[in-house]
């Protein structure tokens, strides 16, 4: 039996995102999926019959570039739904404050004529203060819609609310982050035995190398790590499901100041893991520290280049046209590719060694697999080991970033996993990403470019 291994060097806090969940939050999923196939929204051409209703359905469906295109033609929409629907699309293109504007004041309205969307905005308001670094704001709002909406969200949903109020609680009386960065510069980066970006970090008076990783929900270092470099734990903990669904105990911490080349932060948020759940019994390797999405995308415009640099604000890729092809689902980047002949959305993880497809790509085609066994797939990452029935696709070839991204034995899932990832195509690490010259996350513009050879 074939088996592929995909490493996530992510917080427990991202990987808790990725576990199997219940058989009912997988049968929402595909409730999902039937009821999209009968969406009569056209995602190009602004049909004026457009709904509120179409549109909830295409948020439900993650189908952000049809919403957004679908929101920008004349459709007839109560003033209302316009903000609902404008301030989620500004949180998934990363405008948090922009996206507070609108959704806050629609709440106690909502909450008294449509409490499902009530629900929505402020989960999304929720993200928008984590991203904004209010945390305490972020660990209230999480605990408002637990106590007050427990009857209008799935099981799986108040579980996880409940575990995100008391992660932001832990940081309630951490400052938020603050980021110089006044010029463009590169540092010189290594990867790791598993083939993950490294790059060297000053923390105090010590320099420690942490993993590049978009995919990440907050940085996250060992607590033997946290111990060496002086940091102060949280008094408290929390507890996050790791990539095995077992619980695993996280502590916080903030790191007073760091340095990346020519930026400078102060007050960086990090998850502290126990050494034992940051270690990867068979392969005898502890999985170092990770600067997640809100140090790098705090660097507004970042460049992998393969022969080994990092590159903050510089020069866009010559020639270059693609933009707004990056969104945001919570802290995790999300980029538009097409894929035999259709505009996909995938989630992209310089923190994950392999790529692999969702059960969506399946579910379009099957018949693609008629003469293959069932394989597996095996997702490792802090806290444990998950593996996966799945088939593999021979090669895949992307639009992705401007460029095409050809990959060899993509794995495929077989089945939904009951969490928001579903809905989107697939997961983007290393493995699509490492074989171009250089790729670019534009945090501000939301757009990703690789240096490339374009489709024919």
């Amino acid at each position: 039996m074939r088996e592929a291994r995909i490493f996530y060097s992510g917080s427990t806090t991202q990987v808790c995102e990725r576990i199997m969940k219940t058989a009912f939050a997988v049968m929402a999923v595909a409730l999902g999926l039937l009821m999209l196939a009968g969406l009569r929204v056209s995602s190009t051409t602004g049909d004026e019959h457009v709904t509120s209703k179409d549109l909830d359905l295409l948020l439900q469906r993650r189908s952000y570039l049809k919403l957004e295109r679908s929101l920008a033609s004349d459709v007839g929409l109560s003033a209302e739904d316009r903000a609902f629907f404008t301030g989620i699309m500004a949180n998934r293109r990363n405008r948090a404050s922009q996206s507070i504007s609108l959704l806050q004041p629609l709440v106690p309205w909502l909450s008294k004529v449509d409490r499902t969307k009530a629900a929505v905005a402020l989960s999304t308001l929720a993200d928008d203060y984590e991203k904004s670094f209010q945390y305490s704001a972020a660990a209230d709002t999480y605990a408002t819609l637990a106590q007050n909406y427990a009857r209008d969200i799935s099981g799986d949903e108040l579980a996880k609310v409940k575990r995100e109020a008391r992660r932001w609680s832990l940081l309630r009386r951490a400052p938020p982050q603050t980021a110089s960065v006044n010029t463009s510069f590169t540092i010189v980066t290594t990867r790791n035995r598993l083939g993950l970006v490294k790059a060297p970090v000053t923390i105090g008076s010590q320099q420690i190398s942490m993993i590049l990783d978009t995919g990440a929900n907050l940085s996250a270092i060992s607590r033997s790590a946290a111990v060496r470099l002086g940091l102060k734990l949280s008094s408290n903990q929390a507890t996050m499901e790791g990539m095995s669904a077992t619980p695993v105990p996280v502590h916080t911490a903030v790191i007073p100041e760091l340095e990346i080349g020519d930026a400078a932060f102060r007050n960086v948020a990090v998850i502290v893991v126990d050494d034992k759940d940051m270690f990867i019994p068979d392969l005898q390797y502890s999985l170092p520290g990770s600067l997640g999405f809100p140090v790098l995308s705090a660097l507004r415009k970042i460049t992998f280049f393969a022969e080994g640099r990092f590159g903050v604000g510089l020069r866009s890729i010559p020639g270059s046209s693609v933009t707004g092809n990056l969104f945001l689902q919570r802290l995790t980047p999300i980029v538009a590719a097409g894929i035999r002949g259709k505009e996909e959305l995938f989630t992209i993880d310089t923190g994950a060694t392999g790529s692999f497809l969702s059960a969506r790509y399946y579910q379009d085609f099957p018949d693609q697999f008629d003469s293959q066994m069932v394989d597996e797939v095996v997702l490792t990452g802090a806290g444990g080991t998950r593996t996966l029935p799945a088939y593999y696709a021979p090669q895949i070839s992307l639009r992705l970033g401007g460029a095409c991204a050809r990959m060899e034995d993509v794995p495929v899932l077989i089945k939904p996993r009951g969490v928001p990832e579903d809905y989107f195509y697939g997961n983007l690490g290393q493995s699509a990403l490492n074989v171009f010259p250089s790729y670019t996350f534009d945090f501000e513009n939301m757009s990703f470019t690789i240096e490339g050879p374009a489709c024919t």
